[in-house]
């Protein structure tokens, strides 16, 4: 069924050259993390933001070391592409790196979906945003032919354990650490004022 799903997209779906090379721009943009990471590095500039940033940094890391060192080699699946030669076909018609490492799951898709879950919890109605791009970055690996659909549901589901997991148990240990540092760093104030 995986197969056949991407068999129909390249069929039906590969016509128009803008469009498919529109979706190689949008998987660009879920290359290695790098907006999701900048996002959280932008985050970290800002008093206000700065613990979110933070530990978006966490989730994104944790993200892609699960992802990229334990989940991909243990699955160990490979990619559509060894099962149907065309899939090569199209990825060389508009000039899209052919993936050479496994399947499951998809680090894209895990890396933004990650990210939108991570920000919808920590921004609230102000992180919506994100969940544009994760998902369009998410229908890209598919509609490109790089994963099958099941690379992208497993990605979305590691995605979602790893946001939610660090915010709640993150931020409680983030806010813990916080709250003994003010604590001591009050201490310290007092027993200067007492000197």
């Amino acid at each position: 069924m995986d197969l056949n799903i991407l068999q129909w997209i390249n069929q039906n779906l590969h016509g128009s050259n803008f469009v498919n090379n529109l979706f190689k721009y949008i998987s660009y943009l879920g290359e290695k993390g790098i907006i999701w990471i900048a996002l959280a590095v932008i985050l970290l500039c800002f008093k206000k933001t700065r613990k979110g940033g933070f530990l978006l940094l966490v989730s994104l890391g944790i993200g892609i070391v699960l992802n990229t060192f334990i989940l991909k080699p243990l699955i160990a699946r490979p990619r559509p592409w060894t099962l149907d030669e065309s899939f090569v076909d199209f990825m060389n018609s508009i000039n899209l790196k052919v993936p050479t490492d496994y399947s499951m799951p998809s680090g894209h898709t895990q890396i933004a979906i990650n990210a939108a879950v991570f920000i919808t919890l920590y921004f609230k109605k102000k992180g919506l945003w994100a969940w544009i791009p994760a998902l369009l970055i998410s229908f890209s690996r598919v509609f490109l032919l790089a994963h099958y659909t099941t690379d992208v549901l497993v990605a979305a589901a590691e995605g979602i354990v790893i946001a939610t997991f660090v915010y709640f148990v993150g931020g409680l240990i983030l806010n813990k650490i916080i709250k003994n540092y003010e604590e001591s760093k009050s201490e310290k104030q007092k027993l200067k004022e007492n000197e």
